[in-house]
């Protein structure tokens, strides 16, 4: 055969194989299958087959059948199997319909049998099924049959099998779309080229997915990587690839994540487990895997496909924030293909994938805030933190699949808005960076290259902050991005350069290069012309001087009264200190160094008064109302913080600072002075502030006295303890002489009095501050054995003088510029300072004091034993009420300061403002808030109120500062204090423990015990409305309590006591002022936080009690529990604050009704045995939904029939409307997506669904069109009605508009939300059954009152009678009975009235016509309905007895004969509701008597009847 086949003809082929018996044919066919020459055989053995002769089509199908088992029976490699399939692939379509048929009958048995060695059929079966299907029709086992039928029969039975879990790779193979396979033969290079397919359809693909899905769950990790590789091959969609994706991500989570994130959170990890397999193997497998869906997807699939498809899964974080989720879909971006290249803006599932993180971690927050959003949830959120770490350790194997987009993905989070997603990229990027160090340099130069470009956000300048800090050596490597940094901070604004300069700052321990750049920087900037450059070079070489961690120089100095050495510290320049180092002494030019920066920071005491005041000391508000002289907290570690951590410095500083401090005194040295008492001693007022106008109006401020005094006490402080270097007894001196002189009232102070000049002012300020410096310096000077604290009382005495004589000059320097306003512009003064306009002569004076100083004085004034004082010098301070109150109102003042600061200072790090912050709040907790009732009793009710404003003020300002530390910050003041120490208040004495069971106490079970002690007293006193200080006692604990709560977890004992001790304070006490409200906010929000269940509806309907309701026939019996805080007063706020309560129930409902759209589209493809599991969570989250929104629509049920006041009331009610029957439209089309016509009506059932259109679905829109007619009943207010002549028309048409903005769009949701509601009952089909809970609504372009259409028709009788009929009248008649008898009609034609000239102007009913006609309280809608019913049968018989033969039009004109008088014009011409308003009537009207039988109506009529027939005539 070979022989013929290669070299003979043809036809001499097809004779011998002719002449060749069957059994010789198969024998040889199975002899030679195993050779390497059997392809060649089996090629030419199927050429010698005439295809025409049905004689060798038999003989080739007995070969074929022969071949199809010898293949199960003799043992062949993968490639010989290949080729044989091949070659009879490509003869298939001669053979007939009944042989194709038994080869896809054999191919599908041995698909059966599950022999991963035999797997040809997954080669020969797609082509014997793809001509089959093309067959019309042919004849099977004696039964004709349908080519596509036979196709889709087969393939519905390779579906429904059993897969053995040994073939799953080669089906997968089978199934693919489309394979184009080019093959060479053995035997002789023939190329064939062979076009496989299924043929699948989008549904057979989906259940073949989902087949695999679900059986790949058993396989082993080495078996994954091919099998994945074939169905991601599958995949021509998104929505196909996401299912493979899915099982994979179960599949890792199952074997190694969930196990990893277990051992992570415990503290011990079982090493006795024993695993199916190992973790390098699943990690292996899943980087491979990686691998794949890279190449798969590359050109099939674009990121919008991608991002499309996912977007179901937005609000689905457990499902996407996965390692290998995560890992697979950064995979598919083109920013990790190509890095370099690809253009971020460009990127779409970057942006995708941070929504989800933003979602996971508002979930996290509202989980804590509501228990039903936990309940719902039914598992715990993500933890990010985690899931990073876990891809971190994995990249730094060297597994750099997805290394760049993962570090992308964090820069788009640290790009975003969302200070939690900045928090998360610098702690990525932290982390990553110390491992991967390799990538650190790439990632600090983008970084540093947004710093400058955004300079609008800080999260940058933080971030390479806190990178130089964890990994200084790293960052330190990045030269050229220093250097570039550090151009720009020249140029930049100064807040900008701040933070830039923070990120080189912690680089100055390691590298000297980067020092020496930093400080050339700053010379230049030292040199520039703009203040704000020079005060950031002073900040940077303050910074640098922290950094030195000794100084060697000795300074040689004979005495204290050498003024100018320091002129030997800049001695040489820095290129001769770099030459003067030495072995022997290395610290040299570290040295000249630090004394150089000195030198360059004296030459700052002789610029300008900003300057000055950035050297003393940082910690000091001055508030100047100029924009140019604005000093404020500039910087938290200068000079002064720079003396705190490198004691070393003072000696230098002292002598810099020396002379200066001098030149502020004229007084004799040491040595020539005499007697103290005759010793001269003045301050040089001039030096400080001077005038260069003659009014005193233009002054220019040099110094600040007071500021430097507390530098120089600081540095004196600090330099006791190592008292060497330099003779400071001249500095000590000269302060001893100020507090002398002072105390003594002989230090001479400048001229004061009245009138009022800029320089008067400046000047009491200026002695307020050398005050208060002075104070500071006996305060850390003092020493149990000295007197220094004696002195504080006497100096505070004066500093009360001087603030009463600022308060004389500024009441006088308002009358001054008010007279200046008045005069020309000629004759203005002109108010400047330093050459700059401000607006005010006299400003508001500052304290000076800092945290440190004011931790003192609390201890000094509130701890009965102080270790710098002696206990019986403390007592007259203590007693002074004063002195208390103004400490503590000024360390409110300055913790609130705190918040405040600007955000280059990055206080949020400072471990020292935390530290001084928690010694205050310490301070006065345990010494204030734990016995303010003895306080406010004993001492005084203002200092109470203050140091209740003081602690919420250190709350708050832990709580925005540092709201990671908070507990820990609580813990540092709240721990138990077992000393037991008496505590004085003007000779008052009582135990510091006041009660031992309050050390036992947490914090929020002590002011929840002063509250109710306050309460207890002053609930019912009227001070609590009249006296400011009283009313801030309980308002300022209950912020504090509110705060503590805010950070108490839910699962807290401590959360559920606070609700409990919230509700009986709000159901025990009546509160009596306004302010004190917001109770019900921290009631409204712990109820959310930590209970279920109906309780909102309660409360509207309290609110019903409190205001009245629309509907009397609603009982209000049914309110379990009446809160007496909820008054008059208290119902306003509190309606607000339920308004946001329900707003945020709302919120949450609508985020899961998304949330269970995600989860139904994961239901569709989750495998079969997931599909339970997944549609009980389904089922379980829409059932909590409903119950939710039933609560939500009762509440507002009772809402809507409460006279809710007009205005913000009212409009807040309107948007809770809105926005309810929105998430009830939203949760209406989410059952239209989920529920099929097969179980729509079970599912709606079983979710509560029905029952929430039943309870609501009449009722709430019956309510609010009742509530519509209350709004536009009351929309004028009555005094605007009353005086008709004052009115404003265009003033209430604008007030009409505002009322009623909101209506149209509440009537526009509610027919939304109905029309969906048509849509679902037809989907479900079950006979509109949904459709019969809906309110149809009402038509309101009409509302003609049938009471008043009776009584005008009844008197156009009785006046007919006495008239006679004219004939010639008879057009006239026909007109005028037209307005008799159809009201509607006349008003709209031939009404009387609109013939009036034009000139006449239309307005509306005075008070005394619409104040009855439109009661504020309407009644039922179904009486009303009744009675309107009733009325017209009863006008109709009457009209019929009256005229029984001539018929109602003809009836009309006999009535219409008669001309209506004037009584009857303005009864007709009264506008009702939804009609224009009547012109104005001219003269007046005689009351008829109908009018006066009117008038003696029975006493069951209605108001309103009644109040429409009293009305009187409109005048002229």
């Amino acid at each position: 055969v070979r022989k013929l086949g290669e070299k003979g003809p043809r036809s001499e082929l097809e004779l011998l194989i002719q002449n060749t018996p069957i059994k010789k044919l198969t024998d040889t066919l199975s002899e030679t299958m195993a050779r390497s020459e059997g392809i060649t055989f089996w090629n030419y053995l199927l050429l010698g087959f005439d295809p025409d002769s049905e004689e060798a089509r038999e003989k080739r199908f007995a070969c074929v059948r022969s071949f199809m088992d010898g293949l199960r029976s003799i043992e062949l490699s993968y490639k010989q199997t290949f080729d044989l399939i091949t070659r009879l692939s490509q003869d298939l379509s001669t053979f007939p319909s009944d042989q194709l048929a038994w080869i896809v009958e054999h191919c599908v048995d041995g698909m059966r049998l599950g022999d991963a060695k035999c797997v040809g059929w997954k080669d020969l079966l797609p082509d014997a099924l793809s001509l089959l299907s093309a067959r019309p029709r042919f004849v099977l086992n004696g039964i004709g049959i349908d080519g596509t039928e036979y196709r889709n029969g087969q393939v519905t039975g390779i579906f429904t099998m059993q897969w053995p879990a040994s073939i799953l790779t080669p089906i997968a193979d089978m199934l693919k779309y489309v394979v184009n396979t080019k093959i060479t033969l053995s035997f002789q290079s023939f190329t064939f080229f062979l076009t496989r397919t299924m043929s699948l359809s989008n549904g057979e693909v989906q259940t073949v997915l989902n087949k695999f899905s679900g059986a790949l769950q058993e396989l082993s990790p080495m078996e994954l990587p091919a099998l994945c590789f074939q169905l991601f091959s599958m995949c021509n969609s998104a929505s196909q690839l996401i299912i493979p994706l899915m099982a994979l991500e179960k599949y890792f989570h199952r074997n190694f994540y969930k196990r990893l994130f277990s051992d992570m959170c415990s503290n011990s990890t079982n090493l006795d487990s024993i695993d199916s397999f190992s973790d390098k193997e699943l990690r292996e497998a899943e980087e491979t895997i990686l691998h794949h869906l890279n190449y798969c997807t590359m050109y099939k699939l674009t990121e919008k496909h991608l991002a499309i498809m996912l977007r179901n899964f937005a609000h689905m974080p457990d499902a996407i924030l996965t390692p290998f989720m995560l890992s697979a879909i950064i995979s598919m971006t083109s920013i990790n293909r190509d890095p370099e290249s690809a253009r971020t803006s460009h990127a779409i599932l970057m942006p995708f994938l941070r929504n989800v993180i933003r979602n996971n971690e508002e979930e996290r927050t509202l989980a804590d805030y509501s228990v039903w959003y936990r309940d719902t949830l039914q598992r715990k959120q993500v933890d990010l933190q985690q899931v990073f770490t876990v891809l971190i350790d994995q990249n730094k194997d060297g597994k750099d699949v997805i290394t760049p987009g993962l570090v992308h993905l964090v820069f788009f989070l640290l790009k975003s808005h969302s200070p939690k997603l900045h928090t998360l990229a610098i702690t990525f990027l932290t982390k990553f960076i110390r491992k991967r160090f390799i990538f650190g340099q790439g990632i600090i130069k983008l970084i540093s290259e947004w710093m400058i470009v955004y300079q609008d956000q800080n999260q940058f300048s933080e971030c390479l902050t806190l990178l130089s800090v964890a990994d200084t050596y790293t960052v330190s490597e990045c030269s050229k991005t220093i250097q570039t940094v550090m151009e720009h901070m020249q140029w930049a604004s100064f807040n900008n350069s701040m933070r830039m300069m923070n990120f080189i700052l912690p680089l100055l321990k390691i590298s000297n290069r980067v020092r020496d750049a930093l400080i050339d920087v700053l010379c230049k900037s030292m040199s520039s012309s703009g203040i704000q450059k020079r005060r950031m070079a002073i900040y940077g070489f303050c910074m640098i001087l922290k950094q030195l961690n000794n100084s060697n120089a000795v300074r040689q100095t004979s005495g204290a009264t050498s003024f100018c050495t320091q002129q030997s510290i800049s001695g040489y320049s820095m290129m001769t200190q770099s030459t003067l180092g030495s072995r022997s002494n290395p610290q040299r030019n570290f040295d000249m160094l630090t004394l150089e920066i000195i030198g360059m920071l004296r030459n700052c005491l002789q610029q300008q008064f900003e300057i000055r005041c950035t050297l003393y000391e940082s910690m000091v508000l001055i508030n100047i109302h100029s924009s140019f002289y604005y000093i404020s907290l500039e910087f938290n570690l200068d000079l002064q913080r720079a003396v705190e951590l490198n004691a070393k410095l003072v000696p230098h500083l002292l002598q810099v600072i020396d002379w200066h401090f001098r030149s502020f005194f004229e007084t004799p040295s040491a040595e020539d002075a005499g007697d103290d008492l005759e010793t001269v001693f003045r301050i040089r007022y001039d030096q400080l502030v001077c005038a260069t106008d003659e009014q005193h109006m233009e002054i220019q401020l040099k110094d600040n006295l007071g500021r430097l005094i507390q530098f120089v006490a600081n540095s004196l402080a600090i330099f006791e303890r190592a008292p060497s270097g330099y003779d400071a007894r001249e500095m000590t001196r000269l302060l001893n002489f100020c507090v002398q002189r002072m105390v003594a009232n002989r230090l001479p102070l400048e001229d004061i009095a009245p009138p009022t000049t800029h320089l008067k002012c400046a000047l009491v300020l200026q002695q307020l501050n050398i005050i208060e410096g002075i104070i500071s310096h006996l305060l850390l000077s003092s020493k149990p054995n000295n007197d220094a604290i004696n002195h504080i009382f006497p100096l505070f005495k004066m500093h009360c003088k001087l603030m009463e004589s600022h308060k004389t000059l500024s009441g006088a320097s308002k009358k001054v510029q008010k007279q200046s306003k008045l005069t020309s512009n000629s004759n203005s003064i002109n108010i400047t300072m330093n050459g700059v306009q401000v607006k005010s002569i006299c400003t508001q004076p500052e304290n000076i004091w800092d945290l440190a100083i004011l931790e003192k004085l609390l201890h000094l004034l509130l701890d009965d034993v102080v270790a710098f004082a002696a206990p019986e010098k403390t007592t007259l301070l203590r007693s002074n009420q004063l002195l208390v109150r103004y400490v503590l109102q000024v360390t409110a003042s300055r913790v609130q300061n705190i918040r405040q600061e600007p955000d280059y200072k990055q206080l949020t790090y400072s471990k020292r403002t935390f530290k001084q912050l928690t010694d205050i709040s310490k301070v006065v907790y345990e010494r204030c808030i734990r016995r303010l009732p003895e306080l406010w009793r004993d001492f005084d009710m203002q200092s109470s109120a203050l140091a209740a404003q003081c602690f919420m003020e250190c709350l708050r300002t832990a709580h925005e500062t540092y709201p990671k530390r908070f507990n820990e910050y609580v813990k540092g003041f709240g721990k138990k204090n077992r000393a037991q120490n008496v505590v004085s208040f003007n000779n008052i004495t009582f135990l510091s423990d006041m009660a031992s069971l309050n050390q036992n106490k947490q914090v929020t079970n002590v002011v929840q015990d002063v509250l109710d002690e306050f309460m207890t007293e002053y609930a019912s006193d009227e001070s609590i409305c009249k006296d400011e200080f009283v009313v801030k006692v309980p308002i300022c604990l209950l912020e504090s309590l509110e705060i503590l709560l805010d950070h108490i977890d839910f699962g807290e004992r401590a959360a559920t006591e606070s609700y409990t001790w919230l509700l009986n304070f709000c159901s025990n006490y009546e509160i009596i002022n306004g302010d004190l409200g917001l109770v019900h906010r921290i009631l409204f929000v712990q109820r959310q936080k930590t209970h279920l269940g109906p309780f909102f509806e309660n409360i509207a309907k309290q609110f019903g009690v409190v205001l009245g309701a629309l509907n009397d026939d609603v009982s209000n019996d049914s309110v379990s529990r009446q809160l007496k805080s909820i008054s008059t007063v208290t119902v306003e706020s509190c309606l607000h604050h339920l308004y946001a309560a329900i707003q945020k129930q709302l919120a949450d409902v609508d985020y899961f009704v998304t949330k269970a759209n995600n989860l139904n589209y994961k239901c569709q493809i989750v495998p079969e045995t997931d599909q339970i599991y997944w549609r009980g969570n389904l089922d379980v989250m829409d059932r909590s939904i409903c119950t939710q929104i039933i609560h939500i629509s009762r509440t507002l049920l009772a809402l809507t029939n409460v006279c809710i006041p007009l205005g913000t009331s009212m409009d807040g009610l309107m948007k809770l409307l809105i926005q309810h029957y929105t998430c009830m439209k939203n949760l209406t089309k989410h059952y239209l997506s989920s529920c099929s016509s097969d179980h729509g009506a079970s599912s709606i059932r079983s979710t509560k669904f029905e029952l929430l259109l039943r309870d609501v679905g009449k009722q709430l829109p019956a309510n609010i069109y009742e509530l519509i007619t209350y709004i536009e009943a009351n929309t004028l207010d009555e005094e605007a009605q009353q005086h008709l002549k004052k009115r404003k028309v265009q003033a209430e048409r604008a007030k009409v508009l505002r009322e009623t903005r909101m209506i149209p769009k509440v009537i526009m949701v509610i027919e939304d939300f109905n029309k969906h509601i048509i849509l679902l009952s037809k989907k479900t089909k079950v006979h509109n059954r949904l459709t019969d809970y809906l309110h149809l609504g009402t038509m309101r372009d009409f509302d003609i009152k049938s009471t008043d259409l009776k009584a005008a028709i009844e008197r156009s009788i009785s006046d007919g009678r006495n008239i006679s009929t004219d004939d010639s009248n008879a057009e006239e008649v026909e007109d005028d009975t037209q307005s008799v008898s159809y009201p509607l009609d006349s008003e709209e034609d031939n009404d009387p009235v609109r013939a009036e000239p034009k000139s006449q102007r239309r307005r509306r009913l005075s008070s005394s016509d619409t104040e009855e006609s439109q009661p504020k309280r309407k009644k039922n809608r179904k009486s009303v309905e009744k009675e309107h019913d009733k009325q017209k049968s009863n006008m109709d018989q009457e009209f019929d007895e009256l005229h029984p033969q001539r018929g109602r039009k003809a009836a009309a004109k006999q009535q219409g004969k008669q001309k209506p008088n004037k009584e009857q014009q303005s009864s007709e011409e009264q506008p009702e509701k939804g009609r224009k308003p009547a012109a104005k009537q001219q003269g007046k009207a005689k009351p008829s008597k109908q009018q006066e039988s009117d008038e003696e109506q029975p006493e069951n009529t209605s108001r309103t009847q009644r109040a429409k027939k009293d009305r009187k005539p409109l005048q002229k």
